[in-house]
């Protein structure tokens, strides 16, 4: 009886030992992927950086239902990191096409040159931007008006201070989760730089503006003023904040035009245009 179980177990041991042997053999006759394949998977794509190769495969473990053009622009942007830490200074020496947002900071004491007062023609009262915006801004206003389009300025510049005391009424009222993705953090704010504007229509809510011929306009031909919507529809993976329709941000009319064709946010521009 002993010797019977002692049989049956050593049978059920070699069995076990085969199939393992058989799923090993399986497994390693299968042609594996070489680091050329892998490579060559986003080498094809249009953004591929040749530095973030090793970032892109690991985001990829774990995100294997990405598409492999948002894996890159995730990376590339540096939204595989969490936001607000292991930042770096905005590079203030590139003007019009400095980048701030959750990952490129600007320091307390920052404040843009060339601030000036806004029209109240243009702008609520006591608003500030630096003067080749606000020119720009007045070439657009009367491209837009010449169409029968009105809009105004809401917001333009705003200090370090201001955007402190904003940030915490909106995690008084809203949380840090909500919060994060509605406003930026002191220092991360681009209303900081004088490149930013908050555009509106009359007697209309922010929620609502999106479907005003106003915005309309705006997305359709705000590039040829030197303007972008900053901060896209779908592509907050990317920006780290929710659609924006009202958000305009000033790069040059050059630059615009580019972002606008190659229809990318700035984020994406920058890091694949002007980082390297």
């Amino acid at each position: 009886m002993v010797l019977n179980m002692k049989v049956k177990i050593g049978i059920i041991i070699s069995l076990i030992f085969i199939l393992n042997l058989i799923v090993i053999s399986k497994y390693y006759s299968k042609p594996q992927t070489t680091f050329k394949e892998q490579k060559n998977i986003f080498a094809q794509e249009k953004y591929y950086l040749e530095k973030n190769l090793d970032r892109y495969n690991s985001y990829y473990a774990t995100h294997p239902d990405l598409k492999i053009k948002d894996i890159i622009a995730i990376v590339n942007v540096d939204a595989d990191k969490k936001a607000y830490e292991n930042n770096q200074k905005a590079d203030v020496n590139k003007g019009n096409l400095i980048l701030v947002n959750k990952y490129n900071y600007l320091e307390e004491n920052y404040t843009p040159a060339n601030l000036m007062n806004m029209s109240t023609k243009f702008a609520y009262q006591d608003k500030q931007t630096i003067v080749e915006v606000n020119e720009a801004f007045i070439n657009m206003y009367n491209a837009a008006l010449k169409d029968g389009v009105n809009f105004y300025i809401t917001s333009a510049y705003r200090s370090f201070t201001y955007q402190k005391e904003l940030y915490a009424k909106y995690l008084l009222n809203y949380g840090e989760d909500y919060t994060n993705t509605i406003s930026a953090r002191p220092g991360f704010s681009e209303h900081q730089t004088g490149l930013a504007l908050d555009i509106l229509s009359e007697h209309v809510q922010m929620s609502e503006f999106v479907n005003t011929k106003a915005y309309k306009w705006l997305k359709e031909n705000s590039y040829k003023y030197g303007f972008i919507l900053r901060y896209p529809e779908n592509k907050s993976y990317i920006t780290g904040y929710a659609f924006e329709p009202w958000h305009y941000r000033y790069l040059g009319e050059e630059i615009a035009l580019k972002v606008y064709q190659e229809n990318i946010t700035y984020d994406e521009y920058y890091a694949y245009y002007l980082a390297n």
